[in-house]
């Protein structure tokens, strides 16, 4: 064998082994994981954006996991998709069965880019002002009772300084 021959042979066998390295692993993922867990790892940033079958959103429903259906709206989310899909399917005139591939939501125009989010557009602008951050809607607004509250107590203390300033000035004129 010529060297160049061996040095073709060597590059082939390798770029096959890369190739079969590559393809393994998404394979794998996409064969060993529940499509259940899927759809809740795709809802977790606030939207569904793949499409699955029926069961899986069953399936993610029944698997959800006690803190997420307790602290965030993923049973209202993942059950709004479902409905709405089938009901977009249903309105087309197609069936759906357990194996039907449910096609996520559409976003309205103007929305927040994502059909099944927990958040909504009210047609204003956010911003970064002092404004946006009192606004109770916001969930990363500080609580106005806490705010009201800090008031009152810089006030109390204020008015206190200012008794102890007036009964010192007041203690000064009267001693001779």
């Amino acid at each position: 064998m010529t060297s160049l021959l061996k040095v073709s042979v060597c590059a082939g066998l390798a770029s096959i082994a890369l190739l079969c390295a590559v393809a393994q692993p998404a394979r794998a993922a996409s064969s060993g994981t529940p499509c259940w867990k899927v759809l809740l790892n795709d809802w977790y940033d606030g939207r569904i954006d793949g499409t699955y079958p029926r069961h899986c959103y069953n399936d993610a429903l029944k698997h959800l996991p006690a803190d997420v259906s307790t602290y965030s709206s993923a049973h209202d989310d993942i059950l709004r998709a479902l409905q709405s899909a089938i009901a977009k399917q249903k309105k087309a005139g197609h069936s759906v069965g357990a194996n039907t591939p449910i096609v996520p939501p559409t976003p309205p125009k103007g929305g927040n880019g994502g059909g099944t989010g927990t958040t909504t557009t009210t047609g204003h602008q956010q911003g970064n002002g002092l404004a946006d951050k009192l606004n109770p809607g916001s969930p990363s607004s500080l609580p106005v009772p806490l705010l009201i509250l800090g008031g009152l107590a810089l006030l109390l203390v204020a008015a206190g300084g200012a008794g102890l300033l007036a009964k010192r000035i007041q203690a000064r004129r009267q001693s001779p």
